[in-house]
């Protein structure tokens, strides 16, 4: 056993929704002792920062139950079953900005919330867009289209207006890649 490895005891599923379920451990830690721990496990998503040949950003401005506010971000959406990521990719791009993208390129993947979660997001940007004259929603979901050059959205990450974190991360990963740079600079 590594020093930093956890053994389960127990684990029961306390809550299964439509969305999330949440998993009470009891675990062993290398050192002897007990603890417990609440596991939420919700579907993995993909986002994407979407920029277009004038290098503007096509987001979204949607109203977030937890945060009790309307956050700008990039399109996003959960995999389907049976689908790839690169699948919801260009799915999520389309019903949420109405722009078909001509290349997917992946950019990364990362877990939201490591200390007490197993979902992850796959990130990617979307280029060659072509309109589709499509723009849907699913029910239950209510958004805004904001085009904003890349430039004002590094700088909004900068200043802290963007509080997304799959946005951010998406920002922040583009900067670093454009015209071959190596390091961020906002």
């Amino acid at each position: 056993m590594d020093h930093l490895d956890e053994v389960i005891l127990n684990s029961e599923t306390v809550f299964a929704g439509r969305y999330v379920t949440v998993e009470v451990r009891t675990i062993r830690m290398s050192d002897g002792h007990q603890a417990t721990r609440e596991i939420v496990s919700p579907p993995n998503a993909v986002g994407v920062l979407v920029v277009d040949h004038d290098g503007n950003v096509h987001l979204v401005r949607q109203y977030r139950s937890a945060l009790k506010r309307a956050i700008l971000e990039i399109p996003a959406g959960i995999i389907d079953p049976g689908e790839s990521p690169e699948q919801t990719g260009r799915r999520e791009c389309e019903e949420e900005t109405g722009m078909i993208p001509g290349r997917l390129t992946y950019l990364c993947r990362f877990y939201h919330s490591v200390g007490f979660s197993t979902g992850h997001i796959e990130l990617y940007l979307a280029t060659e867009l072509t309109p589709s004259g499509r723009r849907h929603t699913e029910v239950g979901e209510l958004i805004d289209r904001v085009i904003v050059p890349f430039d004002t959205l590094a700088g909004m990450v900068s200043t802290g207006e963007i509080v997304d974190s799959k946005t951010i991360i998406a920002v922040l990963w583009r900067l670093r890649t454009q015209n071959g740079r190596s390091e961020v600079q906002i």
